[in-house]
């Protein structure tokens, strides 16, 4: 019993950690996650490894605070044509949800950025024990998600899920 305690412990600690890292260079926008995932944490995960991007595709600044139940990541000001990314490790009962307040100028938005059914419906195919990602890109007339696991071009390839208030 005192073994599986620990087992459990120990696998409760290594995936409920999220790491928050920032791009802020002003280059054009090029989505381009292969760099990024080649950076990731050598964390072991027991089911998927996540990382999740929010691009800025407004031309201004963005300011994003990003959080779980477990995990207060900040705020975050994402800067013209740059990005924030965190990784994570899903949890046995595949609930992990990160939610985001989204705050441009007077606008505002927030919703969940990442939960199990979408990133089912729309990120990367669910492969056990392989690095996953979800792409999100802001823009002035709402947040778009890529579909799948090819980024394409804005349009083709994205969905618009939400809109700013």
């Amino acid at each position: 019993m005192k073994i599986l305690f620990f087992v459990l412990t120990f696998y409760l600690v290594i995936t409920t950690e999220a790491s928050l890292s920032a791009n802020t260079t002003n280059a054009s926008l090029a989505i381009n996650t292969t760099t990024d995932e080649s950076s990731a944490s050598n964390k072991i995960c027991f089911f998927d490894y996540w990382s999740v991007f929010i691009y800025d595709g407004i031309n201004e600044p963005i300011t994003v605070h990003v959080q779980s139940g477990d995990d207060d990541l900040g705020n975050r000001t994402i800067s013209v044509n740059g990005y924030t990314k965190w990784s994570f490790c899903m949890n046995i009962g595949f609930k992990t949800r990160f939610y985001a307040h989204f705050y441009w100028n007077s606008r505002t938005a927030f919703f969940d950025v990442f939960d199990y059914d979408t990133s089912k419906a729309f990120c990367d195919n669910h492969k056990l024990f392989k690095k996953q990602r979800c792409l999100w890109l802001v823009r002035d007339d709402g947040f778009y998600l890529a579909i799948g696991q090819h980024f394409n071009p804005f349009p083709d390839g994205w969905v618009k899920l939400h809109d700013w208030s």
